[in-house]
């Protein structure tokens, strides 16, 4: 491990280890002073120029402000490892709900709930938020498409004193996917991000931004088996704490293509709206290209794509 590396870890655990507040003025200090000596902003100006119909130097600003909240979401996915419980309890506070009565109506009844995130803000605490607020006790099925990094799965075992029983399910393995449906039959709360590209699965296209795309939606046919109402929902953050934003909750009771292509537009437009009210904060920025689906392709369940002639 080079010296570089070494000392940002040592910088990281110490940040983590501070509440919100200071810790992220501390990194947007620290981001700010070593701005002049850092390739930033992940070469997003034209994608930003073309689907946010921006000038350049606002499309710079927004790539350059995304470079801190990269770096932002990898501070907080270590707080969340770190930070004592009670610490973390302490400073609910400072998360805001624009819809609390919304998730108090859901919550009081004995429906099945998906809550659909953005990769957005500091998304997992903003989850977390939801769950301890208004789903305290209830079963807990967290769905994941790939493997993750011991700091994640760090992070997530946390959510153990937040529910009565928990299960992540890694959605690459078919062979589980039944039975954790059946646990989730059970007043289970799901969480399943709403915003992949077509690689991981069940594709529908769509228009993102202007641009022919693809998006994962095998959301609609769980929603249907476990009759579940959906709540998407994205994070905004800032330097004090974090505003959970609520997007328009839905139930599916079909799944024939006229009724899913319609609800593939309509999560299109949930996630532009979620997106547009904060761009520099949408961590798919850097692989919007997964995204694109070429008007001449078909496309197989699994997310691949055949070319036609």
């Amino acid at each position: 491990m080079n010296t570089d590396r070494l000392l940002e870890q040592v910088l990281g655990l110490s940040l983590a280890r501070l509440p919100v507040p200071l810790r992220r003025r501390f990194l947007r200090v620290g981001w700010r002073l070593t701005l002049p000596f850092r390739q930033v902003g992940f070469g997003l100006e034209p994608i930003l120029e073309d689907s946010l119909r921006l000038g350049s130097s606002a499309a710079r600003r927004i790539a350059v402000e995304h470079d801190f909240h990269d770096q932002l979401q990898q501070l907080e996915w270590l707080a969340s490892s770190r930070r004592p419980e009670d610490a973390m309890v302490a400073e609910a506070h400072r998360i805001t709900v624009d819809d609390p009565s919304l998730l108090e109506r859901i919550a009081d009844s004995t429906q099945s709930v998906i809550l659909a995130p953005l990769h957005m803000g500091i998304f997992p605490l903003g989850v977390s938020y939801v769950l301890w607020k208004y789903f305290r006790g209830r079963r807990l099925l967290v769905l994941r498409a790939r493997e993750d990094h011991e700091i994640n799965n760090l992070a997530m075992e946390r959510l153990k004193w937040i529910s009565s029983e928990i299960r992540i399910l890694n959605t690459r393995n078919p062979a589980e996917f039944m039975d954790a449906m059946r646990y989730a039959r059970q007043g289970a709360v799901v969480v399943s991000l709403i915003d992949l590209p077509r690689s991981y699965g069940v594709p529908a296209p769509v228009s993102l931004f202007g641009m022919p795309s693809a998006i994962a939606l095998g959301l609609d046919s769980m929603a249907r088996m476990l009759r579940a109402v959906v709540v998407p929902m994205a994070v905004r953050s800032h330097l004090d704490g974090d505003e959970v934003m609520l997007g328009q909750p839905f139930e599916v009771a079909e799944t024939d293509p006229a009724t899913r292509a319609e609800l593939a537009t309509d999560i299109a437009r949930q996630i532009e709206g979620f997106v547009r009210r904060s761009p520099e904060q949408w961590h798919m920025w850097t692989r919007f290209h997964e995204f694109y689906l070429d008007p001449s392709e078909k496309l197989t369940r699994e997310g691949k794509s055949n070319a036609t002639a």
